[in-house]
């Protein structure tokens, strides 16, 4: 717009003798207006011939309206500025807090009667979902009294959380204002991202006057509250992806479980009182200074090994829960882990937790210089003893009693030195790269990740390692390990897991058991309960119906209630048939529960269970040795 012509029109005719009055809106030419409001001189010609009216107070109307309505907006906003500066306190929580999901949780759980009216229903998943299914299962089961998972979901009601903006709601007398929003991320306005998922969303929690102290308050009994609801459950973390990490060494919670108690887990009662004892003794308070005054690290380490299935794993969970530690668990076999990632993912650990280190023996962290009688399988100490008395060798351990061959030669060096070239040279030309397989490659060949045993030796005691952890490495196979990994001071405890003991196994068939009642005639026969009389699958009936509150074939133990004398008489009768060190605790809960509503059952069967289960391992060692002679050919 030329300004100057504007001037020029605005000013009065020469000689008019109303010069010195200002001039008001309905004195401005009707091409200012015209300017200013397009269309202005038809409409208001065409209202003043036909209607009479004068359009040009009505425009003064406006105009005045819109200037009010602007000049309020600008002095709410500076007296809103100013009053936020002077009367408020304000608290921030960044969405990768865990703070962040407490307060969510919190103020979805107590809050959500206040005068919110803006929320975002979200939809209940893994371990607050179950906690509402005890609310409506009854009402998930079929007309057939099956589980229906549609009914189930479908009566799962969603968890309702304040939406963007600005929320109030009062706590001890106090009025807070809740607001949350996202970060402009750079490049892009705010505008843009309302209403799309974020991962950098922001808590700003106000409260009148000039201390932040109430909110603290505040954000404590939010703590309290959430830690009370996961007292009896174990939280679990493990690495975040590079992709979504703001930061190195970030940790994301990948899941929440049950606490398991202690007595579930299948171990000597004397193994379990000396770790629960020493575990005790080391996170005591007082125990930082009397490590300090001594120059010892803080840092406490335990080995568990044995077989796979014997509890290594379960003794992890139900120590975290004894204790009330979270467990962050780090798979050094991840292609993608560095030894600078590893380093950060130690010293972002918080002050007190458990950090789980499984299969470490897999991860191609060995030693280099072991003997050919390592390379066969490693598992030979562990391999059972059955019941007829035969010992037998496992395939490739060379004992040092039978060095000679059956015509009385020495073994030829140069057959073995072959053999093992043969299966590095198929290892390294693998599409996958090689890594540490057993079957296929040598066994103590360094795996091809990105972590070294020296860079796993750094991040577990080197000069910068966070002090206060607890570290539980589990393998199964020990003696693959290299000794500078488990030393004293890195391996404080080792605990070793043997194969189930006839004490062991009554107290695995008790625990089964215990308080169990057999299902009414109402509800449906469960999968190899006692309506299943044999384990062969021509005779498979755990499909048919119940009628008249007697089961298939006219068993009354179905509908018996098993006293604790009748239990432990059939753990007796149960634990004679089962040899010790023959079994792991894991193949015999596995049995039990096929047969997890009538325990006479699974002492009848047991029988078949070990002929199968033999005839099963005698097919996996055929296979096994196939493999090997097509490896050497």
């Amino acid at each position: 717009m030329d300004f100057r012509k504007l001037s020029k029109a605005i000013q009065p005719p020469h000689g008019s003798g109303n010069s010195s009055q200002p001039m008001s809106l309905t004195d401005l030419p009707p091409k200012i207006l015209d300017a200013l409001i397009p269309g202005y001189s038809v409409v208001s010609k065409y209202a003043l011939a036909a209607f009479g009216l004068d359009v040009s107070l009505w425009v003064t109307i406006v105009v005045i309206l819109l200037g009010s309505v602007k000049g309020g907006q600008y002095a709410y906003g500076k007296t809103s500025k100013a009053f936020r500066y002077l009367l408020l306190s304000s608290v921030y929580i960044d969405k990768h807090d865990d703070l962040f999901d407490m307060t969510m949780d919190w103020l979805a759980n107590t809050q959500l009667s206040t005068s919110r009216r803006k929320v975002t229903a979200r939809t209940q998943r893994g371990a607050k979902a179950d906690k509402e299914f005890e609310a409506v299962a009854d009402d998930a089961l079929s007309d057939e009294g099956y589980f229906d998972y549609n009914k189930w979901s479908a009566r799962t009601p969603p968890r309702y959380e304040p939406y963007y903006g600005r929320h109030f709601f009062w706590h001890n007398g106090r009025l807070f204002i809740f607001h949350r929003s996202q970060k402009a991320r750079p490049g892009q306005s705010l505008s843009v991202q309302i209403g799309k998922p974020s991962d950098d969303d922001i808590i700003q929690i106000d409260c009148i006057g000039r201390s932040v102290e109430p909110t603290q308050g505040l954000l404590k009994a939010v703590k309290a509250w959430s830690l009370a609801k996961l007292r009896s459950t174990t939280t679990i973390r493990h690495p975040t992806p590079k992709d979504r990490a703001r930061f190195g060494g970030a940790w994301s919670k990948t899941s929440s479980r049950p606490s398991r108690p202690m007595d579930t887990v299948i171990l000597d009662a004397e193994q379990k009182s000396m770790i629960i004892e020493d575990m005790n003794d080391y996170l005591h308070p007082a125990s930082p200074k009397w490590y300090a005054t001594r120059g010892i690290p803080y840092r406490r380490g335990y080995l568990f090994h044995g077989p796979p299935g014997t509890g290594k794993t379960s003794l992890s969970f139900a120590l975290a829960g004894i204790f009330g530690l979270e467990i962050y668990v780090i798979s050094l076999q991840e292609p993608t882990l560095t030894e600078g990632d590893l380093m950060q993912l130690f010293n972002t650990l918080p002050r007190r937790c458990i950090v789980l280190l499984e299969d470490v023996d897999a991860a191609g962290l060995i030693r280099d210089d072991k003997s050919d009688a390592a390379k066969g399988d490693a598992s030979g100490k562990y391999k059972r003893r059955r019941a007829k008395g035969k010992h037998e060798t496992p395939k490739g351990d060379v004992q040092e009693e039978d060095t000679e061959n059956k015509d009385g030669e020495k073994p030829k060096e140069a057959e073995y030195t072959l053999k093992d070239l043969a299966r590095e040279l198929k290892s390294i030309s693998s599409p996958k790269g090689g890594g540490n397989d057993k079957r296929h490659g040598n066994p103590n060949r360094q795996a091809r990740t990105g972590v070294s045993l020296s860079g796993l030796l750094n991040a577990i005691d080197g000069v910068a390692t966070h002090e206060g952890r607890v570290l539980i490495m589990t393998t199964n196979h020990p003696e693959q390990l290299d000794s500078a990994l488990v030393r004293p001071g890195r391996v404080d405890q080792r605990v070793e897991f043997n194969l189930t003991k006839k004490a062991q196994i009554k107290e695995l068939f008790v625990r089964m058991y215990s308080g169990t009642n057999q299902p009414s005639a109402s509800a449906p026969p469960m999968n190899g309960t006692a309506t299943m009389t044999t384990n062969s699958p021509e005779h498979d009936i755990s499909n048919e119906k119940m009628s008249n509150g007697d089961p298939v074939g006219g068993d009354s133990k179905q509908s018996k209630v098993w006293s604790s004398d009748d239990l432990d008489e059939l753990s007796e009768e149960f634990a004679a048939q089962i040899p010790d060190d023959t079994y792991t605790p894991a193949e015999i809960q596995n049995h039990l529960m096929r047969f997890k509503h009538e325990p006479s059952t699974a002492v009848e069967q047991v029988a078949s269970w070990m002929e199968e289960h033999e005839a099963e391992e005698e097919k996996q060692r055929q296979l096994a040795a196939e493999d090997d002679e097509s490896e050497d050919e």
